[in-house]
């Protein structure tokens, strides 16, 4: 079982190695340090899953039927395939053993695409309209924070259990979105729309777009949970 995390983590690294700066070194016995480092490393290709541990690739998401309404009307995304996983750079890794939490920052490039059924009313005007539709930017931060309980599996070793406490996310650039021939542009920062944009209309999009993020932060969740459960803690502090 050594043998073949061992193996795992080195493969893994290497492909980090060729697409990313390496992880600062850490001293002997900084067992904080080692664990988010080899934790940095594995998910730096999580993306396209560890089969060895039974997680699957995240590339590309498919979701189904998200329903999304707010202010009289309803937007129905019938299928979403979100491609960006295997883009994603880990930014941050954050451990307090005193609280017993860990934050996980990533930034990925994201691109939705699928179809969509909007209806209801939207300032005084019905809306009822169904076609394709793209979200697109080349740059999303994500943080995800969990509580970390330490559990004896079987075997005798120690491993994490994480249980989901929350998240954030931003967008970092343009954020495209098409809806069909109902809807195209693009927020833009040199636009004078930014400040409404910033201050108005990504707080509104948060609101309508949860469901959606829910899913796939539960998702990455789901991915990382396993990761902890599969992985003994005493390896990860080597």
């Amino acid at each position: 079982m050594y043998l073949l995390i061992l193996v795992v983590l080195c493969a893994v690294f290497e492909g980090y190695a060729s697409n990313a700066p390496l992880v600062q070194p850490c001293l002997l016995g900084d067992s904080e340090c080692l664990i988010k480092a080899n934790t940095r490393i594995a998910l730096s290709r999580i993306g396209y899953g560890l089969p060895e541990f039974g997680i699957e690739s995240l590339e590309p998401m498919r979701l189904r039927n998200i329903t999304m309404g707010a202010y009289g009307f309803s937007l129905v995304f019938r299928e979403m395939n979100v491609a960006g996983a295997s883009k994603c750079n880990i930014e941050d890794i954050n451990l307090n053993f005193v609280q017993s939490t860990m934050g996980v920052t990533l930034e990925c490039p994201l691109e939705a695409t699928g179809s969509f059924k909007m209806s209801g009313n939207i300032c005084f005007f019905d809306v009822n309209h169904e076609g394709n539709y793209i979200v697109k930017t080349d740059s999303i931060r994500t943080t995800v924070n969990s509580r970390v309980d330490t559990v004896y599996g079987a075997d005798g070793h120690r491993y994490w259990k994480l249980t989901l406490l929350g998240y954030s996310y931003e967008p970092l650039e343009n954020l495209h979105i098409g809806l069909g021939r109902l809807f195209v542009g693009e927020v833009t920062r040199a636009s004078p729309l930014y400040k409404v944009v910033s201050n108005n209309w990504w707080p509104l999009v948060s609101q309508v777009a949860e469901p959606a993020v829910s899913t796939a932060v539960n998702r990455f969740h789901d991915v990382l949970k396993t990761f902890f459960l599969r992985v003994p803690l005493e390896q990860l502090a080597k």
